[in-house]
């Protein structure tokens, strides 16, 4: 029997503009980039951070009859505002974003995250850094940034603000070994949104370092732990918040009262968020379209 296809419109970034990609997602389906298989494809999967706001596909008759429409996304509602207008949102039967009401919720978690963030934190040689390389400031993060460093010592490592410079750079791993050599850092998300919140908020987590957080309102219900970041928004002033900063800096008891999580229960909200990645997002995804286009699986990639 010939294999039901599901479409991957547009390309994730990663993706090589020249080639074809096509593999198995479940038993008897496959995922393709051949647009010449739209007509027949079970879903199509628009990844919208790289789909044109003038493309001439997003309109309803162009949609074929039972066909499915996925809107996926991990990116922040306001940097792509466009797509959330009624005629465009609309078009689309199954939502995978980071917002937790999704069909099929995408946080920015790994499955062993779990594991990660029971690492043991390792000794403190520097108070504060900083990796911001992107000029995207929905959130005000620069300006907030920028008033920081004015009244504390923070070491600057990306291309905004850059004070330090990153010596024999291996990426990711780079990354996490200075992290986790400073007591806190600098955790700006580029946009603030309910249920978004990136890498930046769990990366000093997993490191051992105390997040100096700006972003989601509802960081608390997305924390694996009480206690364990301090949120910007509880200080009446840049000043006020540098001031807390110092003042932990100098009470070790009051600084490893942020540190206590690593040795207690997560909470049951981050429990359920970690259950969600389970499985390759790609996979949960299909699995939802075969359940909306009633089609019984015949098993699956894990």
């Amino acid at each position: 029997m010939a294999k039901k296809k599901i479409l991957l419109y547009n390309r994730t970034w990663d993706m090589k503009e020249n080639e074809e990609y096509n593999f198995p997602i479940i038993d008897g389906f496959d995922i393709t980039t051949e647009h010449r298989y739209f007509d027949e494809a079970v879903a199509v999967i628009f990844h919208m951070p790289t789909l044109l706001e003038k493309d001439s596909i997003l309109d309803k008759r162009k949609k074929k009859k039972d066909q499915l429409w996925v809107f996926w996304s991990m990116e922040c509602e306001r940097h792509y505002q466009w797509q959330y207008k009624p005629e465009i949102y609309q078009l689309f039967d199954i939502k995978a974003t980071y917002k937790l009401d999704s069909d099929v919720p995408v946080p920015y978690l790994g499955p062993n995250y779990l594991e990660l963030l029971r690492n043991e934190p390792a000794p403190k040689k520097e108070l504060i850094n900083a990796f911001i390389s992107s000029a995207f400031n929905q959130s005000n993060r620069l300006d907030y940034l920028k008033q920081l460093m004015s009244y504390v010592d923070v070491h600057s490592y990306g291309k905004q603000f850059n004070n330090k410079p990153l010596i024999d750079d291996a990426g990711k791993d780079t990354k996490e070994t200075i992290i986790s050599q400073y007591k806190f850092t600098v955790a700006f998300e580029n946009a603030i949104d309910k249920d978004y919140v990136t890498e930046k908020f769990y990366d000093p987590l997993i490191a051992g370092s105390i997040p100096i957080y700006l972003g989601a309102p509802n960081i608390e219900e997305l924390a694996p732990g009480e206690h364990c970041f301090i949120n910007v928004h509880a200080f009446p002033s840049v000043k006020a918040l540098a001031d807390y900063l110092k003042h932990l800096d100098a009470d070790e008891n009051a600084y490893q009262e942020y540190m206590r999580w690593k040795k207690r229960p997560f909470k049951d909200q981050f429990m359920k968020m970690v259950a969600t990645v389970d499985k390759p997002p790609l996979v949960s995804l299909c699995n939802v379209i075969l359940k909306k286009a009633k089609i019984k699986p015949i098993g699956s990639i894990n």
